[in-house]
């Protein structure tokens, strides 16, 4: 069979594409020439390699000869990886979107040779595509007029500013917000009342800081209940560790199967806080094997993270996890088979596809040895199963994500091979991205970075430093802090740009306002400034916050989607504990473990923090807060009870 323009592609998801009778191009002035030339509508058809449902159509429409005949002869047909290119998936996303249609992979959009869009969606069965062909190629043959006049308004839609689009006369306070989330909440089950339910890692971390911060009780109990049901359920997987992207019901049993790197980087940071204040041993067991999982599985022998685990294995989703009530009768014994029946929540009710999902009762777990002799013999059961395909792409952002968890975990747990892993990480980024002439996005890809990778590179290594204070780890973050305001910075809508100077330029640039199960660009970079405002005293990086601020407010309308710029917000209102230790070197790495391992968002440690004590001095530790400094304080105690919020139950 003839291969189509995919074949030299390092995306694992364009590879898998590279067979089919369509005649793919990958994104390029080649394909983009060659619709200008013979006047031929584009389909651009955005996925990546871990998404079911992009299988799902492949397998049906896309390998089917007829369609690959329509496809070819009335199209020019383009396959982006959505994780190399989040710009053009961005753009393109919002375009259909703005058609009343909502989004989602595999995103399926009609062009014109212009690169304007007129029509799209997502996953169409065999039929349905046939007949959007045929009807879109019938048109354009007799009135193309109509389709630019369509793709004209939906371009102009847009290039809106963000204020035109999401700007909100109405003045909302953030406790309103968090009322009216709070209406939401699932009271049983945990997470928001939805049929579909995300982990929303990021959000609950906000929350969690709300919630101690304003003594509400209430909220702090919800966030215990969702996280417990999380873990509990089919959505984390109970042999291995790592979490599935989401659960597709309420009751968090029933996974969409694939794994991303960001998730489980998010959710570990949630998790890290969580034992931060309860020392509860079932978050440190989830987040021991997670990081397991990670090492094991997510891993590059160089110290760089891969980018996820598809859904599928065998041509079905979820093969690799699920099991027979027959095959787990076979496998144990009988005191084990009904040891786990219990354990893992086996139930006739709760059947997918005739099949079991494991989920977890930690109240149950009285048998530790028994337990963990159960997941071993499955363990070994599965691993001769044929595994999912790993995408090893490894992408800076997400890389950065998990780098933050890492380290969050170190701080909580106080293990220190989580902040050997995470070094090992920051050296491989810097060795393989930061020290290249020009950042890209991907290891060994031509894609230059976008602003998320710079935002969550910057977070990633100003929590490094806080866990180690090695000022060489600040010093790189204030440098791609000075190069994210040079290259993403827009003056006018005072917020970053998705696409920088050195990205190629789209028919719109994104600016990302909104966060939802990664948090927002702009969000995060909020986050930095505040923080390198505060660090290095720099007027630049605190006017631009205080710009940010500003345009906040206009679009302060959902704590769902604003949650990070929330959490930002609320801790500039309380006001940052700048901590200066005075010590000698002997103890300074003690105290930094110690003061790390309390959960206190709102702290930094001094740049100019050590000084060298005469023998006969003791260490002492001074809080700074807006330019003036209190007393010494003589021991960790002091200090903890100046800085730790506290819930009062």
């Amino acid at each position: 069979m003839k291969k189509n323009h995919l074949k030299n592609e390092g995306s694992i998801y364009l590879q898998q594409h590279s067979s089919n009778p369509i005649n793919w191009f990958p994104w390029g002035e080649k394909a983009k020439e060659k619709a200008k030339k013979e006047e031929k509508i584009i389909i651009l058809s955005i996925g990546y390699s871990s998404c079911h449902w992009c299988h799902v159509m492949e397998k049906e429409s896309f390998q089917n000869e007829i369609i690959a005949k329509m496809m070819n002869k009335n199209f020019v047909s383009i396959k982006v990886d959505r994780e190399e290119r989040p710009d053009i998936d961005n753009i393109y996303m919002d375009a259909i979107q703005y058609m009343g249609i909502q989004g989602g992979w595999p995103l399926n959009v009609f062009l014109l040779p212009n690169l304007k869009p007129f029509y799209g969606g997502t996953y169409f069965n065999p039929n349905q595509w046939y007949g959007i062909l045929n009807s879109i190629s019938d048109a354009y043959s007799k009135n193309k007029e109509e389709f630019l006049n369509s793709s004209e308004k939906f371009t102009e839609d847009l290039r809106k500013s963000n204020e035109e689009r999401y700007g909100s006369s109405n003045e909302y306070s953030i406790k309103s917000l968090v009322y009216e989330l709070k209406s939401k909440f699932d009271y049983e089950y945990g997470g928001i009342e939805k049929i579909q339910k995300f982990p929303m890692s990021n959000m609950w971390n906000s929350l969690l800081y709300y919630s101690i911060s304003n003594n509400e009780v209430d909220i702090y109990e919800h966030i215990i209940n969702t996280l417990n049901n999380i873990i509990g359920g089919g959505i984390y997987d109970q042999i291995q560790g790592g979490f599935f992207r989401y659960s597709t019901d309420k009751k968090w049993n029933v996974p969409h199967f694939e794994k991303m790197l960001y998730d489980n980087g998010l959710i570990l940071e949630l998790l890290s806080n969580i034992y931060s204040l309860t020392n509860d041993e079932k978050y440190k067991l989830i987040i021991q094997d997670t990081i397991k999982w990670i090492e094991n599985d997510m891993s590059d022998d160089s110290g760089g993270f891969y980018s996820s685990i598809d859904a599928d294995s065998e041509g079905k989703e979820g093969k690799f996890y699920i099991w027979k009530q027959e095959e787990l009768k076979k496998i144990l014994n009988k005191d084990e088979f009904l040891y786990a029946k219990k354990i893992f929540r086996i139930s006739k009710d709760e059947e997918f596809e005739s099949h079991i999902i494991l989920k977890r009762n930690f109240d149950e777990i009285d048998n530790i040895k028994l337990f963990n002799s159960i997941k071993e013999k499955l363990f070994d059961i599965r691993k001769l199963r044929i595994h999912p395909v790993v995408d090893k792409k490894i992408i800076l952002s997400w890389n950065a994500i998990l780098l933050k968890g890492l380290i969050c975990c170190y701080q909580s747990l106080g293990e220190k091979k989580y902040l050997e892993i995470g070094l090992k990480n920051a050296d491989f980024l810097i060795k393989n991205f930061l020290k290249k002439k020009n950042i890209k996005r991907v290891h060994q890809s031509n894609v230059d970075a976008f602003i998320d990778d710079y935002a969550h590179t910057i977070s990633a290594f100003i929590k490094l430093y806080e866990a180690t204070r090695i000022k060489r780890y600040l010093d790189i973050a204030r440098n791609l802090t000075e190069d994210s305001i040079k290259l993403f910075y827009n003056k006018e809508e005072r917020l970053f740009n998705f696409n920088g100077k050195k990205n190629e330029e789209l028919i719109a640039n994104k600016i990302e306002i909104f966060d939802n199960v990664i948090p927002s660009s702009n969000s995060v970079m909020f986050n930095n400034l505040l923080l390198m405002g505060k660090y290095y005293n720099d007027k630049l990086y605190q006017n631009i916050y205080n710009e940010m601020s500003l345009k906040l407010k206009k679009f302060l309308n959902n704590y769902e989607y604003l949650s990070n710029w929330i959490f930002t917000n609320q801790i500039n209102k309380i006001g940052i504990n700048e901590i200066q230790v005075m010590s000698d070197e002997k103890n300074l790495n003690s105290f930094t473990k110690q003061i790390n391992s309390w959960y206190a968002p709102n702290k930094i440690f001094s740049i100019e923090s050590i000084e060298n004590l005469k023998s006969n001095q003791k260490p002492s530790f001074v809080i700074c807060r807006n330019y003036v400094c209190g007393k010494p304080i003589k021991n960790l105690k002091s200090l903890k009870n100046k800085i730790i919020q506290k819930l009062d139950s």
